[in-house]
């Protein structure tokens, strides 16, 4: 699916996922493709540490941050009981915009989601099942 964008002359290319694909496997696929990924994460995945996950006593709009060699991940609480989780292989920061309060790898996914949005609206509007009377 990459392959018209991977390459060792086109560096500098980002590849902006939703939770299904984003996982840190697949982000090391990307990096030997010289490629960069940032995608949100399904809670149920093994990379996801139990601190991270939304907890009552994590405040609305609050931030976790975890870093590896290669990749940050990003927990945050939008509002209670709900965490959004993204990994990213582009940046390394723990920088939260101060217009927003946002962590500054979400304003980036936001900023970049453009197509993706657009993809999932199409595959729900159309669909592949035959119409029958019955």
């Amino acid at each position: 699916m990459v392959q018209p964008v991977s390459g060792q002359d086109r560096g500098g290319r980002n590849v902006t996922t939703d939770n299904f694909l984003a996982s840190v496997d697949f982000a090391n696929q990307l990096k030997n493709k010289k490629l960069t990924l940032v995608g949100t994460m399904k809670p149920n995945k093994r990379e996801i540490p139990q601190k991270f996950k939304p907890a009552r006593q994590r405040d609305e709009n609050s931030s976790i941050f975890g870093f590896t060699k290669e990749f940050p991940l990003v927990s945050y609480v939008p509002k209670k009981k709900k965490s959004v989780f993204l990994l990213s292989s582009l940046r390394h920061v723990s920088a939260i915009c101060s217009d927003s309060g946002k962590p500054e790898i979400i304003e980036f996914y936001s900023r970049t989601k453009g197509a993706l949005d657009l993809l999932d609206q199409k595959c729900a509007r159309y669909t592949v099942q035959r119409t029958s009377r019955r």
